[in-house]
C-alpha cells in the first residue's frame, strides 16, 4: 500500500472513530489497525449495521411525525377533553410502542384530571376513563402535578400511579405494572416561571413545593392535611396556573424507566404534546363559547341582526328568521337593505357612518313572504376595547300583535258605540219607517197608478226594507240572540234559505244548483239563524256571479262527525288585500253595502262552535265553507 492510500485509510478511520465515538454502543472500538485486514472487515461490516440501525430510527422517527401531524389535526376536530386524551394516549401506544399511556387534563372546577388510559393488546387498544381528585395525594399522578417535575414510580403495587375507587376499570389495566412516568404538561407560555411562583403568586401557592407530600415535622404536622388542601385550592381557583395535566407511561417488564430512555422521550413527547392539547382545549373552549353565544342570541324574544361596516350581515337569530324569512345561511353576507328593507338599513347606515343609533323607533321591514311588518327597531355599535366601531346591531320586535290588539280595541270601541246608538235610537227609526211601508203600501193598493209613479213607491218600499234590514244587522250584532240548538239536517236548513233566495236570483238571472252528499248527520243548530248565515252567502254569491251564470251549494260530511256547507259562485273572485278584513265589521266592497251581513254570519257560525273560511282566487270565483261541529258545547249562547 503507497503512503497516498496509507494516509486516506487513516483519515477514513479517524471519522470512524469520531462517529463510532457518538454511538450509543459502549463495545465500540476506538483504533484500527490499518495492516489488519480482518479488523477492515468487521469495522466495515458493524458500520453496514448501524447504518440499516439509523435507517430503522429515521423511519420510526418519520412515522412518529406524520402521526404527530394527523394527532393535531384529529385534536382540532375533538369535541372534548375525553376525545382529546384518548386520542393522544392511543398515539403514544402505536406509535412510539409503550404498552401503557395516559393523559389527565385538570379540570380545576371540579378538582380532579380527567382523562384516559390506554393500554396495548393482542389485536386492538383498550381505553378507559377516570377521574383523579387533585386535592390531597393520590398517587404518582397527582406528585407530578402538584412538585411540577416529572416523577418515577418504581413501586406502583405500593404506591399507586392513580389512587381509584375499587371496582374502577382502570385498576384492571394497572394490574402487573412495574413502573410509570409522569410528566406535567406546561402551557405553552405559562404565566409563571417554573420555579418562582412563590414570589408572583404569593405564600399561599403550593405549586412545586414538597410540602404536599410531606408533613413538616413536630407540631406543625398537625392540621398539615386541611391546610395543604386549602393551598390546593387556591391554587386551582388561580389564573396564573401554568400546567395543563399529566402525561405518563407505564413498563410491564421490570425495566428502569430512566435505563429504557423512556424519562427522556416523555419529557421530549411532552413538549410536542402540550401545545396541541391546548390549542385543542382552547378550540373546544371556543367552540363552546360560540354555541353559548349561538343559544343566547337563539332564545331571544326580539330579532337580532348583526351588520359589518359595509352593512353586511354578520349574525341572524332565530327570532329574525321568524319573523324575517329565510334561514341564517342565506341572509349572512347580504346587504342589510335586502334583508331588513330600506328604512332598516338607513338607520343601520347611520349609526354606522354618524354613530346615530336610535331606539324603539318604529319602522317598516320586509316580513316573510314579502308582507310589511311593523316593527320597533332600536340600534347600537359595535365597538372593539379600544373603542374603534366593527359594526352595528339592530334589534326589532314585532308589532304586529300590537297593533292587531289595537285594532281589535278600536273596533271594540266602535261595538260599544254602536250599540249605545241602537240602543237609544233605532227604536224612533224603525217606527217612523213602519208608517212609511205602511202608508206607501196603502197608496200602492188604493191609487190606480202606473208607470213612473209606481215605480217611484216601489222604490220607497225597497229602501224602506234595506234600512229596516240594516237596523236588524245593528240589533244582531250589539244584542246577538240566544241560540236555539236542535238536532236538524243542514240540507233542509239550506233548502229553506235557497227558496227565500229564489226571487233575488231570477232577477239577477242566475241559476241555484244543490248538491247533498251521502251520510250527512243531523248537526244541533239554530236552524233560524243557520237559514239567515246560508241566505246570507248564496245572496252575495248571487251579486257577485254574471247573468246565466250558477251559485253552486254543497252539503257534505266532514271529519270529525260534523258537516260542511260550502257557497261557490262564478264571480270575479276577491282581492288578495281584501281576504284579512273580509269578516270585520262595516268591511264593504260593495256601493250599497253595509258590511255587516258577513260579520254576523262570521259570528252566528262562531257561537256555534264552528268556522267560516274563504277561499278566492281573482278571476275564478269565491267558495264561503261553513263547517258545524257534531257538538256545539264550544260555542257562545
Amino acid at each position: 500500500m503507497d503512503a497516498h492510500r496509507r494516509d486516506a485509510l487513516d483519515a477514513l478511520l479517524r471519522r470512524v472513530g469520531e462517529v463510532r465515538g457518538l454511538s450509543d454502543r459502549a463495545d465500540a472500538p476506538t483504533a484500527l489497525d490499518p495492516a489488519d485486514p480482518d479488523a477492515l472487515l468487521r469495522t466495515i461490516a458493524e458500520l453496514v449495521e448501524e447504518l440499516e440501525r439509523s435507517h430503522r430510527r429515521l423511519i420510526e422517527t418519520s412515522v412518529q411525525l406524520v402521526s404527530l401531524r394527523e394527532v393535531a389535526s384529529h385534536l382540532v376536530s375533538a369535541s372534548d377533553a375525553r376525545e382529546t386524551t384518548r386520542t393522544v394516549t392511543r398515539y403514544l401506544v402505536r406509535a412510539f410502542g409503550f404498552e401503557d399511556a395516559f393523559l389527565l387534563l385538570a379540570d380545576p372546577g371540579r378538582g380532579v384530571l380527567a382523562g384516559s388510559w390506554t393500554r396495548r393488546g393482542t389485536h386492538r387498544e383498550h381505553t378507559v376513563h377516570l377521574d383523579v381528585p387533585l386535592l390531597g395525594d393520590h398517587g404518582a399522578v397527582t406528585r407530578a402535578w402538584w412538585l411540577n417535575r416529572t416523577v418515577v414510580q418504581h413501586a406502583p403495587h405500593r404506591h399507586p400511579v392513580a389512587a381509584l375507587p375499587d371496582g374502577h376499570a382502570a385498576l384492571d389495566l394497572a394490574e402487573g405494572i412495574t413502573a410509570a412516568v409522569c410528566v406535567p404538561l406546561q402551557r405553552s407560555q405559562p404565566l409563571l416561571p417554573l420555579h418562582d411562583t412563590h414570589e408572583l403568586c404569593g405564600a399561599r401557592c403550593i405549586l412545586g413545593d414538597a410540602a404536599v407530600i410531606a408533613p413538616p415535622p413536630g407540631a406543625a404536622a398537625e392540621g398539615w392535611a386541611a391546610e395543604r388542601e386549602e393551598r390546593q385550592r387556591h391554587c386551582l381557583r388561580c389564573e396564573l396556573l401554568p400546567l395543563l395535566g399529566v402525561l405518563g407511561v407505564a413498563r410491564r417488564d421490570g425495566a428502569s424507566p430512566r435505563e429504557a430512555g423512556d424519562v427522556e422521550r416523555l419529557e421530549s413527547i411532552a413538549l410536542s404534546v402540550a401545545p396541541m392539547v391546548e390549542n385543542a382545549r382552547l378550540t373546544q373552549d371556543l367552540r363552546r363559547s360560540e354555541r353559548f353565544r349561538e343559544h343566547v342570541l337563539d332564545s331571544m324574544a326580539s330579532a337580532l341582526v348583526a351588520v359589518d361596516l359595509q352593512g353586511r350581515v354578520l349574525t341572524y337569530n332565530r327570532m329574525a328568521e321568524e319573523l324575517l324569512g329565510g334561514s341564517a345561511a342565506d341572509a349572512v353576507g347580504r346587504p342589510a337593505g335586502e334583508v331588513l328593507g330600506r328604512e332598516a338599513e338607513a338607520r343601520l347606515l347611520a349609526a354606522l357612518h354618524h354613530g346615530r343609533t336610535v331606539r324603539r323607533e318604529e319602522v317598516v321591514l320586509h316580513g316573510a313572504g314579502g308582507r310589511a311588518l311593523p316593527a320597533s327597531l332600536t340600534t347600537s355599535l359595535l365597538r372593539t376595547e379600544r373603542r374603534s366601531v366593527t359594526g352595528a346591531v339592530a334589534t326589532f320586535v314585532d308589532l304586529t300583535p300590537i297593533k292587531r290588539a289595537e285594532e281589535h280595541a278600536r273596533r271594540l270601541d266602535r261595538l260599544a258605540a254602536l250599540g249605545r246608538f241602537t240602543s237609544s235610537v233605532a227604536h224612533e227609526i224603525r217606527n217612523p219607517l213602519a208608517g212609511i211601508a205602511a202608508g206607501v203600501q196603502y197608496l200602492i193598493r188604493a191609487l190606480p197608478l202606473e208607470g213612473p209613479q209606481r215605480e217611484s213607491l216601489s222604490f220607497i218600499e225597497r229602501e224602506v226594507k234595506r234600512l229596516d234590514r240594516i237596523l236588524q244587522d245593528l240589533f244582531d250584532i250589539t244584542h246577538p240572540r240566544a241560540l236555539r240548538i236542535t238536532p236538524a239536517p243542514p240540507e233542509d236548513t239550506v233548502r229553506r234559505a235557497l227558496e227565500c233566495a229564489a226571487a233575488l236570483m231570477e232577477e239577477r238571472g242566475v241559476r241555484a244548483e244543490l248538491a247533498v252528499g251521502a251520510r250527512v248527520p243531523a248537526v244541533p243548530h239554530d236552524t233560524d239563524q243557520l237559514q239567515q248565515v246560508v241566505l246570507n252567502l248564496v245572496k252575495n254569491a248571487a251579486e257577485a256571479s254574471p247573468r246565466g251564470g250558477a251559485v253552486r251549494v254543497t252539503v257534505e260530511a266532514s271529519e270529525g262527525g260534523g258537516a260542511a256547507i260550502r257557497v261557490r259562485d262564478e264571480g270575479c273572485g276577491i282581492a288578495e288585500e281584501h281576504l284579512k278584513s273580509i269578516f270585520e265589521p262595516f268591511f264593504t266592497t260593495k256601493k250599497d253595502g253595509s258590511g255587516l251581513g258577513l260579520y254576523v254570519s262570521h259570528d252566528i257560525v262562531k257561537r256555534h262552535g264552528g268556522a267560516m273560511t274563504v277561499h278566492s282566487e281573482p278571476g275564478r270565483g269565491t267558495v264561503f265553507t261553513v263547517e258545524l261541529p257534531p257538538d256545539p258545547t264550544g260555542g257562545h249562547p
